[in-house]
């Protein structure tokens, strides 16, 4: 059977995941897709995609679509998965395709991809009527992945997934609608077999420094703290003596390492003097990555995040202390959000410039799978707009802020 994977420079850290286990070809060009398919030399074609890759992909599946109708053949079967699939399966599926993979994939689409080999090989044959009705779903459930360690390949290379899942319920965040909330961390000696020493190194991770905690989060109960979020509790300890052993040996390759900035930013109650020494003594990056999102700790509860403002001034000061600059992401027009919550952002935000800190803003948008999904960002009113701008031209804030109608 002929394969191949769409690739993009925004899906391939989960198609480099998948790619190992089924082979084929890899798509960066779509003419070449299409080439493929008048040629008879494509018999699946998976798609991994965001919300924000959404209308693009929607526009080469109904050229795919076309051209099989066009030279009659229903070949090739489409296969979606990813963050906008899993959280919208029944929209992927009116998009074109023909199967939707929902949560994860490293375990449920070899098994799908199997099924549709058999049923290729013995499409004249009567007995297959099994496998066809396992088949009938056009949705299927994707299977947890427990051990991270049993795939231990990564082609394209990319940067590796350290720790999967987060028990935070951010509603306006998909990750853990595609992952669970079930933190799992990659084993050091994996880790280590999936990066070169002689290179520069960087890790994916929801939260960086939680890993090797048991929870992901900083108390003994992950459900409690993260409805409470309450920043008070002693027992509030990231797993130092694992986070050291790991960055320990990541560090003692000839090349740099990058930890707690892209692709593996950390939440701002994990920045705390052990943590922070851990990443002056032992990496190469200038920059400390993590999201505040809000300035208001009242809209910070009515989204679940999970840390307070407080949280968020004690990591900026710190990563000051220690040399390192913060770099921080705030999302304006949250549902529900007032004059006041932005108010309270832009001081926040000023702060954080004041103390050479970055900020990224950028404007709230419904994911599909979240809580907020049907929810209408608010509008931002002109002082907003106008100070962002402002920043924005002096080049103290980057992103993109700009209402978009009909989202």
């Amino acid at each position: 059977m002929k394969i191949g994977f769409r690739l993009t420079s925004k899906n391939k850290y989960s198609i480099s995941r998948l790619y190992p286990l089924i082979g084929g070809k890899l798509f960066k060009n779509f003419e070449e897709i299409i080439n493929n398919i008048k040629n008879n030399n494509l018999d699946v074609l998976i798609y991994s995609f965001t919300t924000l890759s959404k209308n693009k992909i929607a526009k080469e599946i109904k050229e795919i679509n076309k051209l099989k109708k066009l030279i009659k053949s229903n070949k090739p079967i489409l296969i979606a998965g990813g963050a906008h699939p899993t959280g919208a399966p029944k929209d992927t599926i009116k998009m074109g395709f023909d199967y939707v993979v929902v949560g994860e994939g490293e375990i449920t689409l070899p098994k799908t991809i199997n099924k549709l080999k058999e049923l290729d090989e013995n499409k004249d044959d009567k007995d297959d009527k099994n496998d066809r009705k396992e088949l009938n779903e056009k949705i299927i459930i994707g299977e947890q992945v427990i051990n991270l360690d049993e795939f231990e390949k990564i082609e394209p290379l990319t940067p590796v997934e350290i720790t999967r899942g987060c028990p935070y319920k951010c509603r306006f965040c998909q990750t853990p609608q595609i992952f669970g909330n079930n933190v799992r961390h990659r084993s050091i000696e994996s880790i280590l077999k999936l990066t070169n020493p002689n290179t520069d190194t960087r890790v994916i991770s929801p939260n960086a420094f939680c890993y090797g905690s048991k929870t992901g989060t900083l108390g003994k109960n992950s459900s409690s703290f993260c409805k409470s979020a309450n920043p008070s509790d002693s027992l509030r300890k990231p797993n130092i003596e694992k986070l050291e052993k790991l960055l320990k040996k990541l560090s003692e390759g000839k090349g740099k390492l990058f930890f707690g900035t892209f692709p593996s930013e950390v939440r701002p109650e994990f920045i705390q003097k052990d943590t922070i020494e851990l990443v002056v003594k032992y990496c190469d990056n200038k920059f400390l990555h993590f999201g505040a999102q809000s300035g208001s700790d009242g809209m910070l509860r009515y989204i679940r995040r999970g840390h307070t403002v407080d949280d968020v001034l004690n990591a900026v000061d710190l990563c000051r202390d220690y040399d390192l600059i913060p770099k921080v992401d705030f999302i304006f027009g949250f549902p529900n959000e007032n004059e006041f919550h932005r108010k309270d952002s832009m001081e926040l935000l000023k702060y954080i410039i004041k103390k050479n800190g970055k900020v990224h803003a950028h404007y709230f948008m419904p994911l599909p799978g979240t809580y907020f999904e049907n929810q209408k960002p608010t509008v931002l009113d002109r002082k907003t707009l106008r100070a962002l701008g402002q920043l924005s031209q002096k080049g103290l804030v980057s992103g993109s802020w700009n209402y978009i109608p009909n989202i």
